[in-house]
């Protein structure tokens, strides 16, 4: 098998190589004291390591390379964040390296003190065509270890997530209440049209919606003519209602029109954008969805009221779109499933966003425990995940699957999760 330098790291990493009777490749006794501290950054692999060769003993750092004369090709002979380096980690020795003073570096050949097994699982994870690498070796993890992984999935997931509200709070000169709105919005839009709700969001002239919060009409026509659902006059008279006065909002108050193309296809009436968007106008008038609103919540109940809007008006009783036929007759309502998504993806988001901006736990430790209150989401790699008894039993962990997933087992990423490694090190 081919043997990479991520490879190499990880065994020396761990210990991963008989210990007993190591030799330098000059034959001198070596002790490996410390490994080192795994260095992530530029420099050496490993820094402050404790070896003894032979009768002296060691301290510096330690690098990593497939072949010593890698040292050569990587030009660390002219860097001098390389002059401690006490000991040289390779797999095939093919040139003697020297310091920048001259001084030959100690070499390990480390192929010689590893376990071909360890080679041989890890060669079988990496050429696996399953949905996971090591779904047949998963069963053989202890379950307390995967919840352990699961909980620092979780909060991983969550620090990489809030990266993008940061971001969004520079674009907005920190107006966190202007990001939990637009955020908000894309939550409504789900995943298929979370683009265009979030343009929305950005373009919907809030100041101008505060001021005709009890006209329904009017907040209507401007989220509606926002969404450009109202570029001409309709097929019934509510709708042309909306076009008239949204023509009239637009003159006034140059309202900027979404260029985004909204995604009906193979979806559930009850997803349908023109009925998210009516429960959006529903919520805004009904609810005080504000970011002081959501850090001021004691709990999931609080927060799931939150988003329990009254029926929309009798326009949408039996409809799911502008100018649609009408149907059988339903409450409008924001489904039970659809909430604990939104507060999986905008409360807990930004309660935890906000406390690591301003560095306050008790929002951090908050958004955690709703996390581990809400039920676990149901979606297909949550239930593919449940065929190899590893269920999710609360949103913190089926979160943590979804991470799992997509930036571990997809990538096969089998060395840096820990699931990898037990399997890698087992035996």
């Amino acid at each position: 098998m081919v043997v990479t330098e991520n490879l190499m790291q990880f065994i020396w990493k761990l210990r991963l190589f008989n210990t007993i009777g190591l030799l330098s490749s000059d034959g001198e006794p070596l002790t490996v004291i410390n490994l080192g501290q795994h260095n992530l950054n530029a420099g050496p692999d490993f820094l402050m390591a404790h070896v003894t060769l032979g009768d002296k003993e060691w301290h510096g750092n330690i690098e990593v390379h497939i072949r010593s004369s890698d040292w050569d090709r990587h030009q660390h002979q002219e860097d001098v964040a390389y002059n401690n380096v006490i000991l040289h980690v390779v797999w095939i020795n093919d040139k003697i390296i020297h310091r920048r003073d001259g001084s030959v570096i100690p070499t390990i050949l480390l192929s010689e003190y590893v376990d071909p097994h360890l080679l041989n699982k890890y060669s079988t994870m990496m050429n696996a065509t399953n949905w996971i690498p090591c779904q047949s070796q998963l069963s053989s993890v202890d379950s307390l270890k995967k919840t352990m992984w699961l909980d620092a999935l979780s909060y991983e997931r969550l620090e990489m997530k809030v990266q993008v509200i940061f971001d969004l709070l520079d674009d907005y000169e920190n107006d966190w209440e202007k990001v939990f709105w637009i955020w908000l919005c894309r939550c409504m839009g789900l995943k298929v049209n979370a683009e265009v709700f979030q343009e929305l969001g950005e373009k919907l002239p809030l100041p101008l919606l505060h001021k005709y919060r009890s006209d329904i009409l009017k907040i209507e026509a401007i989220f509606f003519g926002t969404g450009g659902f109202l570029l001409s006059e309709g097929d019934d008279e509510y709708t042309n209602l909306l076009y008239e006065e949204f023509i009239y909002q637009q003159r006034v108050h140059k309202i900027a029109v979404v260029n985004g193309g909204w995604k009906k296809l193979r979806m559930r009436p009850y997803n349908f954008p023109e009925l998210r968007i009516a429960q959006l106008v529903t919520l805004f008038s009904q609810k005080s969805l504000s970011l002081s609103t959501v850090l001021s919540l004691e709990n999931v109940e609080d927060a799931r009221s939150l988003f329990g809007i009254e029926p929309l008006n009798e326009y949408w009783k039996c409809r799911f779109s502008l100018g649609g036929n009408t149907s059988s007759e339903h409450s409008g309502k924001i489904g039970k499933g659809t909430i604990d998504i939104l507060l999986v993806n905008a409360v807990v988001l930004f309660l935890f966003a906000y406390g690591k901006y301003y560095g306050i736990e008790k929002y951090i430790d908050k958004a955690i425990h709703f996390m581990e209150t809400l039920p676990a989401e149901k979606n297909t790699i949550v239930k593919r995940f449940e065929e190899f008894e590893w269920a999710a039993e609360n949103a913190s962990q089926s979160q943590a699957i979804l991470q799992l997933k997509k930036l571990y087992c997809d990538k096969k990423q089998c060395l840096h999760c820990r699931i990898g490694a037990e399997i890698l090190r087992s035996g």
